[in-house]
């Protein structure tokens, strides 16, 4: 069990955890399988109700919050064959220990209490979506949305417990990674204030109020480029480290987008 800090611009970091354990939950076997089947819809003809599902369902899911998508990835204590006494969190020189450390405590105090309170709400919303039967052969979307964000807002709370415990118990060590350095340099990053967005962004803000999909996919000077993020995975080896900085980097430089305009 690994754990990574990559900062997205200056200040505003990205976690993700890279856990290989083996797992006694059955839970999580079942839901991995499920991920399986989701994944095999976007193999479904362009125009196929199947392609559509798939292309809304991943919408949704880039949405929800990418320090959600970290604790998720944070294995349950309970499901644990051997729990690890140590983990390390690699990072790069740009980042300090203490200040990596302040902010996950922050994400913990902060997030756990709220993915136990949204858990309960699902449970609540689950008999009431069993309801929503059009036809046998339509999926009931509404019933599996809500036992995704069930198991979701269970699997963040559970990683927020168990990372709480580990720097309860003094486990989480800090490690400056090489690698990391070598692909992002101290003075590549900016902070969130000296971002600034190309015009085709901010025309495209102003005439919708709101960002187009994908519109900050391209590089913005300051900012984490998604080729710097493709070299992190492929350098360390963990595919899925990519698809969760990508989410991260589009939500922050979101973030930041807006509160630029609120000035």
């Amino acid at each position: 069990m690994q754990l990574f800090a990559v900062p997205i611009v200056k200040n505003r970091v990205a976690y993700y955890c890279h856990s290989t354990l083996p797992t006694t939950s059955r839970l999580t076997k079942l839901v991995n399988w499920s991920n399986k089947k989701w994944e095999e819809l976007g193999d479904a003809k362009e125009d196929s109700w199947k392609k559509k599902l798939y292309g809304k369902g991943n919408d949704i899911m880039d949405r929800i919050d990418y320090q959600e998508w970290f604790l998720k990835g944070v294995p349950t204590k309970e499901h644990i064959e051997q729990p690890p006494s140590k983990v390390i969190t690699f990072h790069p020189s740009a980042l300090a220990s203490f200040d990596i450390e302040r902010d996950l405590k922050t994400i913990l105090k902060e997030k756990g209490p709220y993915h136990y309170k949204y858990m309960k709400y699902s449970v609540f919303w689950i008999p009431i979506s069993c309801t929503f039967v059009v036809v046998p052969l339509i999926p009931n979307i509404p019933l599996a949305y809500n036992l995704f964000r069930l198991y979701s807002h269970y699997k963040a709370y559970k990683g927020a417990e168990y990372l709480e415990h580990l720097f309860d118990e003094g486990g989480v060590h800090y490690q400056i990674s090489e690698s990391i350095d070598k692909i992002i340099h101290s003075e590549y990053l900016v902070s969130p204030q000296d971002i600034v967005f190309p015009e085709k962004v901010i025309h495209s803000y102003k005439q919708t109020s709101k960002l187009a999909p994908h519109i900050l996919d391209d590089d913005i000077p300051g900012a984490l480029t998604r080729r710097a993020i493709s070299e992190l995975a492929h350098q360390w080896e963990v595919p899925a480290l990519e698809s969760e900085l990508l989410r991260a980097r589009t939500q922050i430089l979101t973030s930041v987008f807006l509160e630029q305009q609120q000035q």
